[in-house]
């Protein structure tokens, strides 16, 4: 049975933001392992061994970076289903645009933060640099600022876009005639960010709940995208296109 549009963009949504998950709990697994919440992006003298992987390989890194590939795709499927069923171009298109910046600076870009971390401590482990040798250490840590202050400013438009346009579709739902439900308003990013966030940090165990947290730019998206194919399901294609023409 051929999937609708709707439906399509259900099943692709959900995909990619499993894929999105593991990038999320790979690079918050190689921060706890590698790096320290002294300031963003700081790294430890030593590094620990990971919740879930042990960083001996580059694959996991370069398979979380590579998530940041998929997000035009996910930025499509979702903008798309929300489309439908408010109607309303311009909010949409604003969200797209934000995940595509969030994919391709943030979820991409947080891949160069791990190299030098990952340098000095196999440097560390082959012997070759000592951890009294503060001087190199101290050099690291510079170029890491360095790093991670070209890395916001990479990836700043895309957040600020994704939580306007978020709260823009949220307010034409309330205020307006949609497809969508009123209730809908409680799977939208604002409110799931808010829940996802007091269940991670006051609720769940340390550190599991550290990935559970810092997986909210997954779990915002993973939220909206299924109540939208919930309530959008059985809407056909004829459907869609005479909503659209009317």
């Amino acid at each position: 049975m051929a999937l609708t549009l709707v439906q399509l963009c259900g099943v692709v949504g959900l995909i990619c933001s499993l894929t999105n998950l593991f990038g999320d709990i790979c690079f918050l697994d190689f921060y706890l392992a590698h790096m320290t919440f002294d300031g963003f992006g700081t790294f430890d003298h030593t590094s620990r061994r990971g919740n879930f992987f042990e960083f001996q390989q580059e694959w996991q890194l370069r398979l979380a970076q590579a998530t940041g590939w998929m997000y035009p795709i996910w930025a499509v499927s979702t903008s798309l289903q929300l489309y439908i069923g408010t109607h309303s171009f311009l909010p949409c298109s604003l969200l797209a645009y934000g995940l595509c910046i969030v994919g391709g600076n943030l979820h991409s870009g947080f891949a160069f933060a791990t190299i030098l971390p990952r340098v000095l401590h196999k440097l560390q482990s082959d012997g070759t640099l000592s951890p009294n040798q503060m001087d190199y250490y101290q050099t690291m840590q510079v170029l890491q600022k360095e790093i991670m202050d070209t890395y916001v400013f990479g990836y700043t438009p895309g957040p600020p876009a994704v939580m306007i346009a978020s709260a823009w579709i949220a307010c034409i739902i309330v205020t307006k005639q949609t497809e969508f439900p009123k209730w809908f308003v409680l799977f939208t990013p604002l409110v799931t960010i808010s829940w996802v966030g007091a269940v991670g940090f006051l609720i769940m165990p340390t550190p599991w709940g550290l990935y559970f947290a810092g997986s909210f730019g997954t779990w915002i998206i993973l939220v909206m995208n299924l109540a939208a194919t919930i309530v959008l399901w059985n809407l056909e294609d004829a459907d869609v296109y005479k909503l659209h023409n009317d």
